[in-house]
């Protein structure tokens, strides 16, 4: 009974399913289709924005890793700058002072050899007193100016 084929349920089956076929045809089919093209379109238009917007990303990082790059240069530009300055500088001041000690050392000599003139000319003047003191015991009288100057010349010749 349940495997009998029955021709009058047949055609009312097939009539019934080809009815239902058109009612959801008219009625769900056209409305599903269009949901689904519109959420095609959507995820469509979703993919290109996204694939424009990672562009956009990659252009700006692109030109950020470039001003990065150009910001380096310019700080490594500065440094090597600043390191020179300070270089010229550190020869300025050691040459400023190679030339004060030189200076001073020169002024130094100036000022030993003008002591050292000055202690001659003092010995000299005292020497020449002691001689005239000297002399003037061992002659046993006085000399005359010309006589003192004659004497002081012959013994300043004599000690140098």
């Amino acid at each position: 009974m349940l495997l009998q084929l029955h021709p009058g349920l047949m055609i009312w089956t097939i009539i019934t399913f080809l009815v239902l076929v058109i009612v959801l045809r008219v009625v769900a089919w056209k409305p599903i289709l269009a949901m689904l093209e519109a959420r095609e379109n959507k995820i469509r238009g979703d993919l290109d924005n996204a694939r424009s917007e990672r562009e956009k990303a990659e252009k700006i990082t692109v030109d950020l890793e470039k001003r990065l790059q150009e910001a380096r240069k310019e700080a490594y530009e500065i440094i090597a700058m600043s390191r020179q300055a300070a270089e010229s500088v550190r020869e300025e001041t050691i040459e400023n002072a190679r030339k004060d000690s030189a200076l001073m050392v020169e002024r130094a000599k100036a000022e030993i050899q003008l002591e050292r003139e000055k202690t001659a000319q003092a010995l000299r003047a005292e020497l020449s007193g002691l001689v005239i003191a000297a002399a003037a015991q061992i002659i046993g009288k006085k000399l005359s100016p010309e006589e003192h100057l004659d004497l002081i010349r012959k013994t300043i010749e004599e000690v140098k």
